[in-house]
């Protein structure tokens, strides 16, 4: 009588067979579709740092302030001012930013310094176009004037096409600095403009006196 014998290896293979079944291939469609998601995902990354590291517009300033003083304005006796003059678009987000460094330069320089906010507006649009967060916010910025600015007129004639971008006059009237206080678009930290501008105020010489502004057009 034959008796059959089982190879107890042959019996390991077959539970480990059992246990993990052949794997399935995965289709190459799926693979095509992967690296095609991973290439949009890649091209909308580079495309927002591109974006928030492209500057805007802008161009030279006048060589003096085409503007009276804003300490007259003020009706204050400083003669020695130096004078801040921001383009502001209301509905730009990237100015909140721009404002957040100037408030930080200010502190710096804060008894030597009057602002000017230049609010742009469309042509023929109502007063209350410009209300909102950022006309608010305007509004706490000691020893400084908010001006309605129609069309961008005013701005556009000192150069400054970007809101957010700022040219800087010195106590005669002078332009010392024109560009902009941000590194990139709605980003806050250290940067040149801010850097310079406070070395300047202060006597010192600064490294530059034109910066790129980062921000949404006039």
């Amino acid at each position: 009588m034959l008796h059959r014998t089982t190879d107890p290896g042959s019996d390991q293979i077959a539970d480990l067979l059992e246990v993990h079944p052949k794997t399935r291939k995965i289709p190459p469609f799926l693979y095509r579709i992967a690296v095609l998601w991973a290439c949009i995902l890649a091209g909308l990354f580079f495309a927002l740092i591109a974006y928030g590291t492209t500057p805007g517009p802008s161009s030279s300033p006048p060589t003096e302030s085409p503007l009276g003083p804003v300490s007259g304005e003020l009706q204050t006796s400083a003669t020695t001012d130096w004078e801040v003059v921001m383009a502001v678009h209301p509905k730009c987000p990237c100015t909140v930013a721009s404002l957040n460094e100037l408030n930080r330069l200010l502190t710096k320089v804060d008894d030597d310094v009057t602002c000017r906010f230049l609010v742009y507006h469309p042509a023929e649009t109502e007063p209350n176009w410009i209300d909102g967060k950022i006309n608010s916010r305007l509004s706490q910025f000691p020893r400084s004037i908010i001006q309605p600015d129609e069309a961008g007129e005013v701005a556009f004639e000192m150069g400054m096409q970007t809101s957010g971008a700022v040219v800087v006059f010195d106590p005669h009237g002078k332009t010392r600095f024109h560009g902009g206080i941000t590194v990139s678009r709605n980003h806050e930290g250290d940067n040149l403009g801010v850097r310079s501008i406070s070395m300047l105020i202060q006597g010192q010489t600064p490294p530059l006196s034109t910066t790129p502004v980062f921000g949404c057009r006039l």
